[in-house]
């Protein structure tokens, strides 16, 4: 009813805009009109124009709406052949978050639907208190003392990304541990350079300063220390934004497999956090922090999240089925953004990529908070795709129990994803949510079990 009546008083508007513009011009230029001109000047006039302004929204619109990748000349394949959708082995994940501190405490806590607390040190510039999603159990002050006394500059120093660099550290050592175990399983390498090759991916926001990403980078690898140094590498990938992560992960699926190079063992590590007055601060001015008078603002979190990627000559516990980056028509956080349809086509199409039935999945986990339509988002999924499952317990928000949590979100969220799958033995489907434009999908399952359709 309420859109009826405003596209009513826009075509009110745009008589009564014409109508008087036309009176204007006749009295300036004493015209006497005829029945024809009040014909043609006050009625045809306007619905020329207002035909015009449907039609131009009409091509607007599909200019934004999102199309399908051209298909490349020079091909073999037949057209009826779908292209083989991007995957992922993983051996392992881990998580830390307010939530919990590691990944099954997560998953038990966004079953109980836990939600951030009032900070204990966190207010607003007013002297507000403000919900906060702070990892228990770590010392700012001893967080600084220690990285002042290792030579850390300055700019290194603020509390979020000394919080950040300890939580992935905590990652990147479990992680390395399980890698560990696998590759001494059956035999302990004689030789250092009879060891695998491992490489670090940390993924970190862009904008902190060089000296606070060269230190967590420098810690990330020294956490590592269980495997010998000489076979370690690590890579810095500054985020410029949410999806970040879903990107780099469609990257390294994609990349070509050399026969000829080393295998090695891949950790993809990201972090990102805002438990720091400054933040809360500068949020507050730009109207982005979650306040009795703002409730769409953001709940500060924090978190660090890890996938441990297989080499092709081991065995992996999943299998991580991606889909293709989908992009909205109205962003999230337009007022009045509703759930679109294309994201449920989006999740429909990478099930069957993956050859899994919509029965078998058993949960759906997203990065959602409580913003804009990322709610009702995943519940439209679900609707559409999975009527068996219960919108209260098996649709689970990372975003609304951890807060944000920025750069971290969406790898959390699939380390989430793939302990439920382990837990449950069937297949979860992951959906990225935080970007206000940008939607992307990711089925877990177990390599076993996964064609199960």
């Amino acid at each position: 009813m309420a859109r009826v009546l405003k596209k009513g008083l826009l075509v009110l508007a745009l008589f009564a805009v014409a109508w008087l513009a036309v009176i204007i011009w006749w009295q300036e230029s004493r015209t006497l009109p005829t029945g024809v001109d009040i014909g043609l000047y006050l009625f045809a006039l306007p619905l020329a124009i207002l035909i015009a302004f449907l039609v131009g929204a009409r091509l607007v619109r599909a200019a934004r709406a999102p199309k399908a990748a051209p298909v490349q000349a020079g091909t073999d394949a037949p057209a009826d052949v779908p292209a083989r959708p991007a995957e992922l082995r993983l051996v392992a994940v881990a998580a830390r978050a307010a939530a919990g501190a590691d990944a099954p405490a997560i998953v038990e806590a966004l079953a109980e639907h836990k939600r951030p607390e009032l900070d204990p040190e966190l207010k607003t510039p007013q002297g507000f208190p403000i919900f906060a999603a702070r990892v228990p159990g770590m010392d700012d002050m001893e967080l600084y003392a220690a990285a002042r006394d290792l030579g850390a500059p300055p700019e290194a120093l603020a509390t979020a990304p000394l919080r950040v660099t300890a939580l992935l550290t905590e990652i990147a050592r479990a992680l390395t541990r399980d890698a560990h175990a696998r590759v001494t399983e059956l035999d302990v390498p004689a030789r250092e350079e009879d060891w695998p090759l491992l490489r670090l991916d940390v993924l970190m926001p862009a904008h902190w300063p060089e000296a606070a990403r060269l230190r967590a980078l420098a810690a990330v690898r020294a956490a590592a220390g269980a495997w010998p140094d000489a076979r370690i590498s690590t890579a810095e990938h500054p985020a410029q934004d949410a999806m970040a992560a879903d990107h780099l992960l469609r990257q390294l699926a994609s990349e070509p497999r050399d026969a000829q190079s080393e295998p090695q063992w891949r950790i993809v590590l990201a972090g990102d956090g805002y438990i720091d007055a400054a933040q809360v601060a500068q949020w507050d001015g730009l109207s982005m922090l979650l306040t009795h008078a703002n409730p769409q603002g953001r709940v500060p979190g924090e978190a660090a999240a890890g996938l441990l990627l297989a080499p092709p000559d081991a065995d992996a516990d999943l299998r991580v089925t991606l889909s293709p980056v989908l992009q909205r028509q109205k962003s999230a956080d337009a007022r009045g953004a509703q759930a679109e349809a294309p994201l449920a086509d989006l999740a429909r199409d990478l099930l069957n990529a993956a050859d899994v039935s919509p029965d078998s999945v058993v949960h759906l986990v997203s990065d959602a908070d409580h913003r804009g339509s990322r709610p009702l988002e995943p519940l439209g999924v679900a609707s559409q795709l999975f009527p068996h499952l219960d919108a209260g317990k098996d649709c689970q928000a990372v975003g609304v129990a951890c807060g944000h949590t920025g750069v971290a979100a969406s790898l959390l969220t699939l380390a989430v994803a793939g302990e439920t799958c382990l837990q449950f033995d069937q297949p979860v489907l992951a959906l990225t949510l935080q970007d206000p434009a940008l939607r992307a999908a990711a089925l877990v399952s177990r390599p076993a079990a996964s064609a199960t359709a």
